[in-house]
């Protein structure tokens, strides 16, 4: 398997999308997430606490949406269907 590279469509793309995931960490749990807690978690939750497949696809399409990147590169890279996940 190959180490992808920086410059990887894929990569800027979860780049930006994790830019967006941390912002909204920091807005609700009023901190910068730890090295083991989700960017893709459950907003309704008091401690940082991962999202359902389902939610975390939709965090993940409006973090693409959000900093204009294609969110079919990330779905793909993170093994997630690009159409209709089921």
């Amino acid at each position: 398997m190959r180490t992808p590279r920086v410059s990887d469509p894929s990569v800027i793309a979860l780049l930006e999308i994790a830019k967006v995931r941390f912002a909204l960490f920091r807005e609700r749990f009023g901190r910068d997430p730890g090295p083991d807690e989700p960017l893709l978690f459950d907003p309704n939750q008091e401690e940082p606490t991962a999202a359902t497949r389902a939610d975390s696809r939709v965090q993940l399409l409006s973090a693409a949406i959000a900093s204009e990147v294609d969110a079919n590169e990330v779905l793909g890279l993170l093994g997630y269907k690009r159409g209709q996940d089921t």
